[in-house]
């Protein structure tokens, strides 16, 4: 049996290794501080089909004419359509024999041709809504002779550019000692406070630690929080019947450009060693590093990118935070099934 005069200082010992094993135990998720200013969310284009176009049921043999609208909500907060950074917007009817319906593959496709504004924060801290456009497919009718009733799935596809802009911040000290002094100021080791704009590919985390006297490590976790998938942007004109190819051999698929630029630049240099070019990630060259570059996020897993980010120039502050701006630039896809149900005239 043991004395009892032991037991409060196992109980003691108990609860220290408790303490010091508690983020190792802990789920894993990332405990930041939010930074201001962006508005947040998983949402680019906001697709829906207009209700009731299309109507649920229709007659063979034309005698019901419909229009089939998408509605294209801008919830993200990068501007989209002609004469902005995200100039491609593309909304085309698949899983049907386009000729049933008075359509071809090409008049299938239709383009966005006016600009639409994103979501924003209004001088009060409110929200003010993106900008809404529709994309009209009119004067469809089902032409064949149907013996019976035919249910069919007819599938919008939009597919668009997009960013997603982040603000890190990270913490720099002129030598390798952690002190409870400099913890008001800023730590090196721990999850960084971050501020990601609302877009279906987000920065989730970062995490800071040391990796030399004057070089630092940030991790930077990335997924795709949306509902659909994504694509590097093609670096000539798209085709608008192969863009946003789902398919295995679509290279582009599941590849994005990321790009890091310090607040101060010229202070420091960044390399991100998994970074690779246009060139190299096509043709199997391997890895170039840099600052900015192709990143592949294989199947659309998570992918958690490391980076370098040294001093360059000398300093006379001993501890300090700055900022690092992060920007995704990819290509995504949106799918959405509405079902049609075509009755046979009798």
């Amino acid at each position: 049996m043991l004395n009892k005069s032991f037991l409060p200082s196992i109980l003691a010992f108990g609860l220290f290794c408790s303490l010091l094993l508690m983020p190792a135990c802990s789920s894993g998720k990332p405990v930041f501080m939010r930074l201001e200013g962006f508005l947040g969310g998983n949402e680019g284009l906001r697709v829906t089909v207009l209700p009731g176009a299309p109507p649920s049921v229709v007659q063979d043999r034309g005698i019901t004419p419909f229009s089939f609208v998408v509605s294209l909500e801008n919830a993200g907060e990068m501007d989209v359509g002609p004469g902005t950074d995200n100039p491609f917007v593309l909304v085309r009817l698949v899983g049907i024999m386009h000729s049933n319906f008075g359509l071809t593959p090409e008049t299938a496709a239709k383009t966005l041709q006016e600009p639409l504004q994103s979501a924003m924060r209004n001088y009060d801290g409110s929200m003010i809504p993106g900008e809404i456009a529709y994309i009209s497919f009119d004067n469809l009718a089902y032409k064949p002779d149907v013996a019976d009733n035919l249910a069919l799935n007819i599938r919008t596809e939009v597919c668009y550019d997009y960013e997603t802009k982040a603000n890190v911040k990270f913490c720099m000290k002129n030598d390798l000692i952690e002190s409870s002094v400099d913890a008001t100021i800023c730590e090196i080791r721990g999850y960084k406070p971050l501020g990601t704009s609302g877009a279906p590919i987000q920065i989730t985390g970062v995490w800071e630690d040391l990796a030399s006297d004057n070089t630092i490590r940030l991790n930077i976790l990335i997924e795709n929080v949306g509902g659909g998938i994504f694509f590097l942007r093609p670096s000539e004109t798209s085709n608008l019947l192969s863009a946003c190819d789902p398919t295995e051999r679509n290279p582009d698929a599941y590849r994005i450009e990321v790009s890091l630029t310090p607040a101060q630049e010229g202070d420091y240099e960044i390399n991100c060693p998994r970074f690779a070019t246009q060139t190299s990630s096509t043709s199997g060259l391997g890895f170039t590093g840099g600052s900015s570059g192709i990143l592949r996020m294989y199947g659309g897993s998570p992918v958690t990118l490391s980076c370098f980010v040294t001093k360059t120039s000398p300093s006379t502050i001993r501890v300090y935070e700055d900022m690092i701006n992060i920007k995704l630039r990819y290509r995504y896809a949106e799918f959405l099934e509405v079902p049609l149900l075509i009755q046979g005239y009798i």
